[in-house]
């Protein structure tokens, strides 16, 4: 995909990966701003570049000096292998480690924000990435958001995901009929060999505080680091069951974390519903982070 096709400020820099620049390049800088001065955004599996530029719209307005990571997740990460995945990110791994590693911005202040399941599992697949190379971040400012996941991924629910990823017959049953076979190879391991089914790494890294340099989910995350879950009763492809005792257990073990249950939206259409009050949960998890941070208190 060309820059053109993508958005105005916003370039390809890898298979499904999209680097923004601060929209303000020419103002005062921001270093001893409150807000956010890298955003990483991971979208639902089959997400479309146009809705998921609709919400880094609204980050664009909202913390105009941020530069933005924008991460797509597609049906080819489920059968593809961890070297190709892995590969996929290296370029959102790069500018990350750059970034956080001018001496201007003292600590970084990132903010991450991960969409249903698909969007959880590149997170998952980044911060492994990052752990990998053995880089020491900084102390850093930093909050996540968790929209409509974790959810516990039964074979219904993947197939309930691609069915709406795909929105061509042709190529949705042969597709469901590929996941239905990876899903069993995968239980097979799973009884066989204690091989953990990737939703259940996910679930596993979102409760992970293993303290540095691993940090949680992220390396740089720890159980001080704010966490907002975000569901609906509605959702029909995550149930918020599967949500609510995710976070329950996240709590029980010390994480910093705060849930926002909506009554009538459909899976991650919260913000499309009800913007005022999802984009103020937001502002004001990050508010959270930065007054929680030792070197603002």
């Amino acid at each position: 995909m060309n820059a053109q096709s993508t958005s105005p400020g916003f370039l390809p820099i890898g298979n499904g990966v999209y680097l923004h620049r601060e929209t303000s390049p020419d103002s005062p800088p921001t270093a001893s701003s409150d807000d956010p001065n890298l955003i990483l955004v991971f979208g639902w599996m089959g997400a479309k570049l146009p809705h998921l530029l609709k919400y880094t719209k609204v980050y664009e307005e909202m913390y105009p000096h941020a530069t933005q990571i924008l991460v797509q997740s597609n049906a080819e990460y489920f059968w593809s292998s961890d070297r190709t995945r892995t590969k996929n990110l290296l370029p959102a791994a790069d500018v990350l480690e750059t970034y956080t590693g001018t001496k201007s911005l003292e600590p970084p202040r990132i903010l991450v924000h991960s969409f249903s399941n698909g969007g959880g599992l590149q997170m998952y697949t980044f911060g492994n990435l990052l752990r990998s190379r053995n880089q020491v971040l900084r102390p850093t400012i930093s909050a996540m958001v968790i929209d409509s996941s974790p959810g516990l991924g039964s074979l219904s629910q993947a197939l309930q995901a691609f069915s709406a990823a795909i929105p061509s017959i042709l190529l949705r049953i042969p597709l469901q009929i590929l996941i239905a076979i990876l899903y069993t190879f995968g239980e097979i391991q799973h009884r066989l060999f204690g091989i953990q089914p990737l939703f259940a790494r996910l679930i596993k890294a979102l409760l992970s505080n293993d303290g540095p340099p691993r940090g949680g989910i992220l390396p740089w995350m720890n159980e001080s680091t704010p966490r907002l879950y975000v569901c609906s009763k509605t959702d029909e492809l995550v149930p918020v069951e599967q949500i609510l005792a995710h976070f329950e257990e996240a709590k029980g073990r010390g994480l910093n974390v705060k849930i926002d249950v909506y009554e009538d939206t459909p899976h991650v259409a919260h913000a499309r519903q009800y913007p005022e009050r999802y984009w103020g949960a937001v502002k004001d998890l990050w508010k959270s982070a930065v007054a929680g941070h030792p070197q603002k208190q």
